[in-house]
């Protein structure tokens, strides 16, 4: 098979809707990558997850980061704190933050028999484990937009590959193949349709409309693929990335 391009960026993000952080390699499991997007930032008062593509509320979620240390999240201010969200004052400072009462939970199920308000945060959509661009899609929506250069932080992604200039949205073909990075091998499910979440300013990004007018014009509202892994491996900055068929 020939070489379609390699592993340019590794991003992982254990809180949902907060920035997240890069890695040079990383297990690919089972689930995707191990901390990735397990917990979540909800409403204290009714319960409900961020969600800034809907809400301004919840816009000040991308002017946070996130990031492991060891199996617990951590989650970075814009004044350079960081705190765990296992911290006495976490929920404070989130409050602060929003204007309103804010906490960080995980996500999963309550136990049986655990009391109906357990801190468990419940996902508002069935998350893919994995999340793949390509800087040939990145900049063929530069090219499009013609005066922003875009950054593949607008769309989460957990893996970009480094791939070739050409004169399409070159992953649009990949949904039912398999795509080998180094030794991991990553089936391919769909498309990624995009949302409000690619137009909202974020640290050092502004506010652009555009950007989500022009993949609904030019791609049907998709912008990069879902996958999941099929066979789990260390994966690194530089690792080879090919197709390897159905």
């Amino acid at each position: 098979m020939d070489v379609l391009g390699t592993v340019e960026e590794i991003w992982r993000y254990p809180v949902s809707s907060l920035g997240g952080e890069r890695l040079m390699s990383v297990e690919l499991a089972e689930h995707g990558i191990a901390g990735d997007r397990g917990w979540g930032i909800v409403d204290v008062e009714n319960r409900q997850i961020a969600a800034p593509e809907k809400e301004a509320r919840w816009r000040p979620a991308l002017f946070l980061n996130a990031r492991m240390a060891g199996d617990v999240p951590e989650i970075g201010f814009p004044d350079g704190d960081w705190l765990s969200v296992l911290g006495n004052s976490i929920g404070v400072r989130l409050s602060e933050h929003f204007g309103f009462e804010v906490a960080a939970w995980p996500y999963g199920q309550a136990d049986v028999g655990q009391e109906p308000d357990a801190h468990i945060a419940t996902n508002r959509y069935e998350p893919s484990p994995l999340h793949l661009l390509t800087t040939n899609s990145l900049e063929q929506l530069s090219a499009l937009l013609g005066n922003e250069s875009v950054e593949s932080r607008r769309f989460r992604p957990n893996i970009v590959l480094r791939m070739p200039s050409g004169d399409d949205f070159c992953e649009a073909t990949w949904p039912g193949q398999r795509l080998r990075l180094g030794d991991a091998l990553v089936a391919v499910s769909e498309e990624t349709k995009r949302c409000g979440m690619t137009l909202i300013p974020q640290p050092d990004l502004q506010e652009n409309a555009d950007i989500l007018r022009t993949i609904l014009r030019k791609n049907r509202r998709n912008f990069g693929v879902y996958g999941s892994t099929e066979r789990c491996a260390m994966i690194s900055i530089g690792d080879e990335a090919e197709i390897v068929g159905a």
